[in-house]
C-alpha cells in the first residue's frame, strides 16, 4: 500500500501482467498499477481510447469479497492431502450473485458453502450444507438434524484462514481449524460433531427396579450398530472399513438367533464384494503397466486419477513400483503433449459439470409438460449443457433431452389465461381429465400427477365458445340494425294501427321490470314497451300442453337443460319453440276466456224481481299484473342451491373446509342472468 513497498512490487513482478478477475465480478480487462504519496497504492483499469475512465461492474471491494476464492484453495488443499481430487463450482444467478454459493465435490461426498444469505439450504439434497455466519438457521432443523456446520474466514497477514463451526440445539458454536476436520460416513466432522453423536446415541443410565427387563440387550444394540456401519463402508467403497468392521462382527458374542443369521449373511456378502474390489484393484494396476508399455499418455493420465482415488492407501509393493513408473513416464512427457493432454482433462470435468446441470435441470422440467416462455431459460442451459456432455448421459436423460429438443423447435407455446372455475366445468381433450377435476401431466416422467394449471387444449374450447357467443351476439345486433333500418325506409308517412288480433293474441298483459333496491326507478321511455318474455304470456298450466320440437320431450314431460341454463338435467322454463307451439296453437283459452265460456254453458234463468231500493253495481277490481316472486319459474337462484364448481359440494352442502366459495356464488349468479335474460 505505500509506495516504497509498491516500487519493490513492480520490481519483482515486472513481467507479470493484471487482470481484472472476472470470478470476483469483475469485467476481465487489463489492470495497472497506480502509485500515490498521499493515499493507497492500488490497482486500475487502463483508461478507454477515447480518453474516458473504465467503467467496470465489480461492486464488492472489500477483503471478503474474495471469500469464495479462499474457500476453494483450501478446501482443495485440504482434500488433495486425503487423496481426493475434488472440482468446485461457483453459483451464478440473478438472486445469487457470483461468491453466495461454493459447490464442492468429490467421489465420496459434496459440501455446499453458503457464504451469504442469498441462497436458502436445501438440507436433503445430497450436499451437505455449511453455513456461514449470517446465515440463519431455525430451531426445528437443529433438533432434527442434531447439529449443522457454520463457516468464518479471518484475516491473516495478507490471507484469510477458514474455520469450521458446529452448532447445535442449546449449545455455543465451537470453532476448528480446517486441518482439525475429518470425513467420515455422517459427513463433514469436528471434534465438536463426535461428542455430539456420542452424546445422542449413548444409552440412557436406568434406575434400578426389581423384574424390569431391559428392552433392547447390549450385544443385539452393537450388531445393529455393526450392520449400519458395514453398509455405510460400502456404499463409499472404503474396503479397509470394511475389513475392519468384518473383523468386530466375527469377534462379537452373545449374539443368538435371527441376528446372528443376519450377521453371518452381511459378514459373507462383504467378502463376496471385497473379492471383487481386490480383482478391481489387480485390474486397475495391470492396465496401467500395460498403458506405460504401450506409450498411450492420455490412458495413463486417466488410469493415474483412479489409482489416486481408490487406491491411495496399503499399496503393495508391486502396486508401487507401477505407480511410480506411471508417475514418470507422464512426467518425462513433453511439454505440448502434457498441456494437450490437461486441456483434454479439463475438457472432461466440463463435461461431467455439464451432465450434473443436465440432471439438474430434467429434475427441474419433471413437473411441466409444454414449452412455454417463461422455461426458454432453462431449456437453453439444458440444451447447452447436454451438447457438452455427450455420452455421459444415459439413454433415458437423451431421449428426454431429446424430447424438450423438439419442443423448443416447435417454438415456445402461448400459455392462454381464463379462471379456473370456467374451465374446470369441461373435460380435457389431451389428459382425459373429466369435467370438475384438474388436468394431469400428460407426458414425462411424472405422467399422470396432477398439474398446476389446466392443458391449453382445455382452455381453447370455453374461449372459441366464448368467441362464437360473440359473434351470434354480434350477428343478432347486425341483424336488428338491418330491421330497423329497412322498417325506417318502407314506414308510410302515418304510422299504421296495429292489427286488432295481435293485441288479441296475448290475454295476459306483459310482466313489469321490478325495481332493483339501490337504484333510483327510471321514468318510463316515450317508446313502445318490449314485448314480455313467452313464459310470461303462456300461463303455467299449458307450458306442457304439447311436446317440444327442439328436445322432443313428450306432453307433460320437462324439456332437456341442452344450453346449460340451471344446474339441472331438465330445464326450469320451457324452451321457447315450445312456448310458440303453444301461443299457435287454437284451442289455448286464456283466463278471461275460461270464465266466459262457464257462464255461457250456464242454464238461462230468470232475473231475480228488482227490490226496493236497488244498490249500484260495484266497480270490478282492476286485474293485478302478475309480478315475479321467488316462487315463480324465473327466480334467483341462491349460492346454497348450486353445486359448488371448486369443491363439488351438492346443493344444500356446505363447502369445504368451510364458508362459500367465490365460484360458486359467481355461478348461481350466472344461472339468475341467464333465466332473466
Amino acid at each position: 500500500m505505500e509506495a516504497i513497498e509498491l516500487d519493490a512490487f513492480r520490481h519483482v513482478h515486472e513481467d507479470d501482467t493484471f487482470w481484472c478477475g472476472t470470478l470476483l465480478g469483475g469485467c476481465g480487462g487489463q489492470l495497472t498499477t497506480k502509485l500515490y504519496t498521499d493515499r493507497a497504492c492500488h490497482f486500475a483499469h487502463h483508461p478507454e481510447p477515447d480518453g474516458l475512465p473504465h467503467v467496470c461492474g465489480r461492486r464488492s471491494r472489500g477483503v471478503d469479497s474474495a471469500d469464495h476464492l479462499y474457500v476453494r484453495s483450501a478446501a482443495a488443499a485440504w482434500l488433495a492431502d486425503r487423496g481426493e481430487q475434488a472440482t468446485f463450482e461457483y453459483a451464478r444467478s440473478e438472486e445469487a450473485p457470483i461468491g453466495s454459493v461454493v459447490d464442492v465435490r468429490w467421489r465420496h461426498g459434496a459440501l455446499r458453502v453458503h457464504l451469504d444469505q442469498a441462497v436458502k439450504p436445501v438440507w436433503d439434497d445430497g450436499a451437505e450444507p455449511v453455513l456461514g455466519t449470517t446465515v440463519p438457521v431455525d430451531r426445528d432443523t437443529l433438533i432434527r438434524r442434531w447439529y449443522v456446520h457454520r463457516i468464518r474466514l479471518e484475516s491473516v497477514g495478507t490471507a484469510r484462514r477458514v474455520q469450521i463451526g458446529t452448532e447445535a440445539f442449546a449449545r455455543p458454536i465451537e470453532w476448528f481449524a480446517l486441518d482439525d476436520c475429518d470425513m467420515t460416513e455422517r459427513g463433514l466432522s469436528t471434534p465438536a460433531v463426535e461428542k455430539i453423536v456420542e452424546a445422542r446415541t449413548a444409552p440412557r443410565p436406568s434406575l434400578w427396579s426389581p423384574g424390569r427387563a431391559r428392552k433392547v440387550a447390549e450385544p443385539e444394540a452393537r450388531a445393529q450398530a455393526l450392520l449400519r456401519r458395514l453398509a455405510d463402508a460400502r456404499r463409499i467403497e472404503s474396503v479397509l472399513v470394511v475389513q475392519h468392521v468384518c473383523g468386530d462382527i466375527e469377534n462379537l458374542t452373545g449374539v443368538e438367533g435371527d441376528i446372528q443369521e443376519e450377521l453371518e449373511d452381511a459378514v459373507r456378502q462383504a467378502k463376496v464384494w471385497l473379492v471383487g474390489q481386490d480383482e478391481a484393484r489387480r485390474q486397475l494396476f495391470d492396465n496401467l503397466n500395460r498403458a506405460v508399455d504401450e506409450q498411450k499418455p492420455r490412458q495413463v493420465r486417466r488410469l493415474l486419477v483412479r489409482v489416486r482415488a481408490m487406491a491411495a492407501e496399503n499399496r503393495t509393493d508391486a502396486e508401487s513400483a507401477v505407480y511410480e513408473r506411471a508417475s514418470t513416464y507422464f512426467e518425462s512427457l513433453d511439454n505440448s503433449t502434457r498441456h494437450a493432454l490437461e486441456a483434454e482433462a479439463d475438457t472432461e470435468r466440463e463435461a461431467h459439470k455439464a451432465a450434473a446441470r443436465v440432471r439438474s435441470t430434467l429434475q427441474r422440467l419433471r413437473a411441466y409438460d409444454a414449452y412455454t416462455p417463461d422455461l426458454r431459460p432453462r431449456v437453453d442451459e439444458l440444451l447447452r449443457s447436454a451438447a457438452l456432455a455427450g455420452e455421459l448421459l444415459t439413454r433415458g436423460e437423451a431421449r428426454r433431452v431429446e424430447v424438450w429438443k423438439e419442443r423448443e423447435t416447435r417454438g415456445p407455446q402461448e400459455q392462454l389465461h381464463v379462471a379456473r372455475r370456467y374451465w374446470i366445468r369441461r373435460g380435457c381433450p389431451r389428459c382425459n381429465a373429466r369435467p370438475g377435476k384438474d388436468c394431469v401431466l400428460a407426458e414425462g416422467p411424472n405422467r399422470g400427477k396432477p398439474r398446476k394449471n389446466g392443458h391449453d387444449e382445455r382452455l381453447q374450447l370455453e374461449l372459441d365458445e366464448r368467441k362464437a357467443a360473440q359473434m351470434r351476439s354480434q350477428q343478432r345486433r347486425n341483424a336488428q340494425h338491418q330491421k330497423k333500418a329497412r322498417q325506417k325506409r318502407e314506414a308510410p308517412a302515418e304510422p299504421k294501427r296495429a292489427p286488432e288480433h295481435e293485441h288479441e293474441a296475448s290475454s295476459t298483459p306483459p310482466l313489469q321490470e321490478r325495481p332493483q333496491p339501490g337504484r333510483k326507478r327510471q321514468k318510463p321511455a316515450t317508446t313502445t314497451p318490449a314485448a314480455a318474455r313467452l313464459h310470461h304470456q303462456v300461463p303455467r298450466s299449458d307450458w306442457y300442453r304439447t311436446g317440444c320440437p327442439r328436445c322432443h320431450a313428450g306432453p307433460g314431460d320437462l324439456c332437456e337443460n341442452d344450453d346449460r341454463v340451471g344446474p339441472d338435467a331438465q330445464r326450469q322454463l320451457p324452451h321457447d319453440e315450445r312456448l310458440r307451439r303453444v301461443l299457435r296453437s287454437g284451442d289455448r283459452l286464456g283466463p278471461s276466456d275460461r270464465q266466459k265460456s262457464a257462464r255461457d254453458q250456464r242454464p238461462h234463468r230468470d232475473p231475480p224481481p228488482a227490490r226496493a231500493r236497488a244498490r249500484s253495481p260495484r266497480p270490478r277490481r282492476a286485474e293485478r299484473e302478475p309480478q315475479e316472486s321467488p316462487g315463480s319459474a324465473a327466480r334467483t337462484w341462491q349460492a346454497k342451491e348450486v353445486t359448488c364448481p371448486k369443491c363439488q359440494a351438492g346443493p344444500k352442502s356446505p363447502c369445504v373446509p368451510r364458508g362459500l366459495h367465490r365460484e360458486r356464488v359467481e355461478w348461481a349468479e350466472e344461472f339468475t342472468r341467464k333465466l332473466w335474460g
